[in-house]
């Protein structure tokens, strides 16, 4: 492997990245190759909707990880990127299986509302999407990628940010980045009608 690349994301990267999320989150164990790229899909359009800063690791070209920060106050999505996510959505929802992931996506997200509403102060940033293809884990890419976010953060004088994780997602990965974890909760969701136990957390950085 070639040394790898860092820079922002950029439209040609969105299929490799949903491949990505289809991978870590074993979406095709739980549902049709079709649901599960279109769900792959139109959550990566979904977090290019709430993000102010981005940036792609790229080995031999191809992107094999990426991290998306926002900072909340400043962010103003652009319409094109909600008219995409919206309409991923809609393709996804055309199928009764596609309609189940969908209302497996909205259950996690009123989870981490729940959590976020329960902290008593009010964060300016949060790291809204985080992975790397796990043929590349270990080699640094996290770390550097991580420190590239953290960056972002001190230039726009964030002192306080927040990231959302679960047990499906390497979240051991914030505690060794020094992070504390500020809120779990534990439930039993479907997940296309198997009944699959989850630990969310709120992260905060030190």
């Amino acid at each position: 492997m070639n040394a790898v690349i860092y820079r922002p994301y950029k439209r040609q990267d969105f299929k490799a990245v949903s491949s990505i999320i289809n991978i870590i989150w074993k979406h095709e164990s739980y549902y049709s190759p079709k649901t599960a790229v279109r769900l792959s899909e139109a959550y990566l359009r979904l977090c290019l909707t709430e993000q102010t800063f981005t940036q792609v690791a790229l080995a031999d070209g191809k992107p094999i990880g990426i991290i998306m920060g926002n900072h909340i106050r400043r962010h103003r999505c652009p319409l094109v990127l909600r008219l995409q996510a919206g309409w991923s959505v809609l393709v996804l929802s055309m199928t009764a299986e596609g309609r189940r992931s969908w209302r497996f996506l909205e259950e996690i997200d009123r989870i981490y509302a729940a959590l976020l509403s329960g902290q008593p102060q009010e964060y300016k940033g949060e790291l809204s999407f985080f992975a790397i293809h796990p043929d590349y884990h270990g080699q640094g890419i996290g770390r550097e990628l991580f420190s590239r976010f953290c960056m972002y953060m001190e230039r726009e004088n964030i002192q306080h940010f927040y990231v959302f994780t679960d047990t499906s997602c390497n979240y051991g990965f914030y505690e060794n980045m020094n992070m504390f974890r500020r809120g779990t909760k534990r439930v039993k969701l479907k997940v296309n009608h198997r009944l699959e136990k989850f630990s969310f957390f709120l992260y905060e950085n030190g």
